[in-house]
């Protein structure tokens, strides 16, 4: 009867550690679906900012863009009119330049 108190104390802590250690894995593996999820996303941008680069570095070409200019002008010396509306228009009321887009 010596020991029976040890012996307890030792399986009812055991019995602690093993739920304790369920209750950390279990946590664990949520964490790593999450991570899992955020690299898959993290993956799937990088190919979305890959492609955005090459688009760039094409629409940025000089030879594609004097095509482009050759296709919508038909003057090729005529430059386009400056249709950027400042802040101060705004603030002023100089609404003039705005041209409203019809959404189908």
């Amino acid at each position: 009867m010596r020991y029976y108190s040890a012996i307890l104390t030792l399986i009812f802590l055991n019995c602690i550690v093993v739920i304790s250690l369920l209750h950390l894995g279990n946590v664990s593996r949520d964490i790593e679906k999450k991570n899992f999820t955020l690299e898959k996303n993290i993956r799937f941008i990088n190919d979305q900012v890959n492609i955005n680069e090459i688009e760039f570095s094409l629409y940025h070409d000089y030879n594609y863009l004097k095509k482009l200019q050759k296709i919508y002008f038909k003057d090729q010396n005529q430059l386009p009119t400056n249709n950027i509306l400042s802040f101060n228009d705004v603030k002023k009321g100089n609404l003039d330049k705005i041209i409203m887009a019809d959404m189908r």
